[in-house]
């Protein structure tokens, strides 16, 4: 499964039905939502010409309209029963094209940490 498509997932327990990849293209849009970007990208190991596992870096960002408390601490929990590692979470933030307060998170895959690998 795509890493980006893992997090989406994940990020879907927490908000069925509004996560989006890269933008959300619903007019108008909803009052909250949650998109999920790839921040990096790359093949981590080879072996011959084949790339083995893809190892990056992702970010989740919740839109809301309203009191964000307490979002970024359950984006964390979900990805980390992904299996992300939680790289870091940015001060919250406001969108003035959108309207919405911006909560988000960003991680990596796990299994390509050596360090987790049990």
């Amino acid at each position: 499964m795509e890493l980006a498509e893992k997090l989406a997932r994940a990020m879907g327990t927490l908000l069925p039905g509004n996560i989006w990849q890269t933008v959300c293209t619903q007019k108008p849009l909803p009052d909250e939502y949650i998109v999920i970007t790839t921040v990096d990208e790359r093949p981590e190991i080879y072996s011959g010409d084949q790339d083995e596992q893809m190892a990056g870096q992702y970010r989740a960002a919740w839109y809301k309209r309203g009191n964000t408390a307490g979002l970024a601490a359950k984006m964390r929990s979900a990805a980390r029963k992904a299996g992300f590692l939680i790289e870091s979470t940015p001060p919250a933030g406001y969108d003035q094209d959108t309207g919405h307060k911006i909560v988000y998170i960003e991680v990596s895959d796990m299994e390509s940490c050596e360090d987790y690998q049990e």
